[in-house]
């Protein structure tokens, strides 16, 4: 926490890729999960409450996919079914998953308008809506060297 998030571009299950760093600006909770994990699962209602509620005010969710005993096709109709309407990337190969150092999941970060991470962990904060409408309120630092 409180390091800059590793950025990354992966590709959602419709093979359109996706960025962090051109979320800049934006609050973004990236999630990495599995449908086949139950905790995971236990979160999307949540997640997609969230994301209803704040993506208007710049709220964006990313969940990554960890590939491991899944197909993109089953992640898509898992996904439709349970109607996820925020972007789910593949992470092929696992990469992003070592380079965030996720060992177990689900893992949430928890990203401010400035690219920083403001929480990690195996579950959503306690005070989660709470971080949101927070984290949304706040405006963006000016970039270095800006007037």
């Amino acid at each position: 926490m409180g390091d800059v998030a590793y950025d990354f571009t992966l590709k959602d299950l419709d093979g359109k890729p996706h960025r962090l760093k051109d979320l800049r600006g934006r609050v973004v909770h990236v999630v990495f999960w599995a449908t086949w994990c139950m905790p995971c699962l236990e979160e999307v209602p949540d997640l997609k409450k969230a994301y209803a509620q704040y993506h208007d005010q710049g709220f964006e969710i990313l969940g990554i996919v960890v590939p491991m005993s899944q197909t993109p096709e089953g992640v898509r109709a898992f996904a439709a079914k349970q109607e996820m309407r925020y972007p789910i990337l593949w992470d092929e190969g696992m990469d992003l998953m070592n380079r965030y150092r996720v060992d177990s999941i689900p893992r949430n970060f928890l990203i401010d308008r400035d690219g920083i991470i403001r929480y990690a962990g195996v579950a959503l904060p306690d005070n989660y809506e709470e971080y949101l409408r927070y984290s949304l309120s706040k405006t963006p630092a000016a970039p270095a060297g800006a007037s």
